[in-house]
């Protein structure tokens, strides 16, 4: 009976330590749930020994003053998209690190955040897919949430989307790639990759960048966008076609 009962104690013991370790690693795959974000997140705090210091810095712009570490955009000194304000804030990229955030049942590996005047107006994450089926799912969701996209491509080259929220604009961006791994002694073996980013955009911030991009065409007639990984499609005729042709438009008349 004493052997009995001091085996039962130790597979109990055994199942707790288990659970423990399953919830720890539960609770570290979770990550950032970017379906919650408020933009009051503590950028810091949050990615620590996390941030990548290389992303978003050029040594040869710090030598030539173009802009300090993390400055968004890069180089604006040099691409000076409004004039003398053309600084925007900072821009904060993680580290690959597996399921550092998610949103619903999509976990991403890095993220970025950008900020204005020291708070946080957006955020960027990558993930790497499974396959087209996994992001047209995913994009079957967010429409089941936020309705109908307020923005999509007009060509069959780009295969993005957005969405209007409250104080949000989503925007989801996809492509496909080829990744190789080769080993020493074994064929090289290349298989396609299915890529993802969604940035989640204050929606009172981008209104801003608009308005900004916008009058600066009514002074000077050129069209300048702030360049950058966190920039929203609409406000681009890169990629809004219907705004490219009004600029053609208004020069050629």
């Amino acid at each position: 009976m004493k052997s009995f009962f001091l085996l039962l104690l130790s597979t109990v013991l055994f199942s707790c330590s288990q659970s423990d370790k399953n919830a720890s690693a539960l609770k570290e795959k979770a990550g950032l749930n970017l379906e919650k974000v408020d933009f009051k997140e503590k950028l810091i705090e949050f990615l620590k020994s996390k941030i990548d210091s290389n992303v978003n810095s050029n040594p040869d712009y710090l030598k030539k003053g173009y802009s300090m570490p993390f400055d968004y955009p890069v180089a604006y000194k040099l691409d000076a998209w409004n004039g003398k304000d053309s600084f925007y804030g900072k821009a904060y990229y993680s580290k690959i690190i597996d399921s550092i955030a998610y949103y619903q049942d999509i976990y991403f590996n890095r993220i970025a955040f950008l900020t204005h005047n020291n708070k946080t107006v957006a955020i960027l994450a990558d993930a790497e897919l499974k396959s087209d089926t996994v992001y047209n799912e995913f994009v079957k969701q967010l429409e089941k949430q936020f309705g109908r996209p307020t923005f999509r491509p007009q060509t069959t080259v780009d295969v993005f989307y957005e969405w209007s929220a409250k104080d949000r604009r989503i925007q989801i961006d996809y492509s496909k790639g080829v990744s190789m791994e080769a080993m020493s002694g074994k064929k090289t073996e290349v298989k396609q990759t299915f890529n993802m980013q969604m940035l989640i955009f204050s929606r009172a911030e981008g209104a801003k960048i608009d308005s900004i991009q916008q009058k600066n065409y009514a002074k000077t007639k050129e069209y300048k966008v702030m360049q950058g990984d966190f920039k929203l499609y609409k406000n681009d005729p890169q990629k809004n076609i219907v705004l490219m042709d009004s600029i053609l438009n208004e020069k050629f008349k």
